[in-house]
């Protein structure tokens, strides 16, 4: 075996072995609540607060760079695409919600005043936030440190988009929820090839997250029409975020993507 591959397979198996540990640590509140019947929310921030911790030191250990190596870097220059990623995911998920109401298959209340809104939005930000955080180094920043050089950047979108719909092992059965994952990893790992950070991906995920504990935790949505297009609709709302940042990508924030040598 030759220097070069045997490099290459060293790079492989370092590769692996680091997604595997942080693969493990992101399901471990799943199987801890499953199997368990432990609280939901203190073992899932945990869990994730444990994740983003190990993979700092995963960083430090593959690359000598922390968080960097997952595309958290520049906030100064790159906060404003946060920002606006929050509002993209935010209004992204209450349109999805919004257009069964305007087709008449349901109806919406909002059970409190909106001055009372404001502690439960932030609970729900904070809450969503190490999850949003997580997954996006995950399927995201981890794949792109790993991604060789020798091969096209713009694959890379794709192959993420996957890795993210397999990420939701436990919910895998339907396809209209697999469909929306499939978008929504297209349109997440788009913006971070787009903008050389994850920052804009973590906005959008993070505000969608948001619009949707918002959704489940605050409204009354009534059925008048069982349709099952629910998902087909979120799907369509995350392709049109899709075109929307496309269209625009010139308006945002860039940095050269970063690229570490394997």
């Amino acid at each position: 075996m030759n220097k070069h591959t045997s490099g290459v397979k060293h790079s492989i198996i370092k590769a692996l072995s680091g997604f595997v540990v942080l693969f493990a640590l992101y399901h471990l509140p799943e199987f801890i609540q499953k199997y368990g019947n432990a609280p939901l929310i203190p073992v899932l921030e945990g869990g994730m607060l444990l994740f983003v911790i190990v993979a700092f030191f995963v960083g430090r250990l593959q690359y000598r760079n922390g968080f960097t190596m997952y595309g958290l870097f520049g906030f100064a220059t790159q906060g404003a695409n946060l920002a606006i990623g929050l509002l993209i995911g935010i209004l992204l998920s209450l349109l999805a919600n919004l257009v069964p109401v305007w087709l008449h298959w349901s109806t919406m209340h909002v059970e409190v005043q909106w001055a009372a809104m404001i502690m439960p939005v932030l609970m729900f930000a904070a809450g969503t936030l190490l999850p949003s955080l997580a997954e996006d180094m995950l399927t995201r920043g981890y794949l792109r440190a790993w991604w060789p050089q020798r091969w096209k950047t713009g694959w890379i979108v794709p192959v993420s988009a996957v890795v993210y719909v397999l990420n939701h092992i436990l919910r895998l059965n339907r396809p209209d929820v697999m469909l929306y994952l499939l978008i929504l990893g297209l349109l997440l790992m788009y913006c971070y090839t787009l903008t050389g950070t994850l920052w804009l991906t973590l906005g959008i995920h993070w505000g969608s997250n948001i619009a949707y504990q918002f959704v489940a935790n605050m409204v009354t949505v009534t059925t008048l029409k069982d349709t099952g297009l629910e998902n087909y609709i979120l799907a369509a709302c995350y392709a049109l975020g899709q075109a929307l940042v496309f269209l625009f990508r010139k308006r945002f924030k860039k940095v050269e993507l970063q690229h570490i040598n394997i």
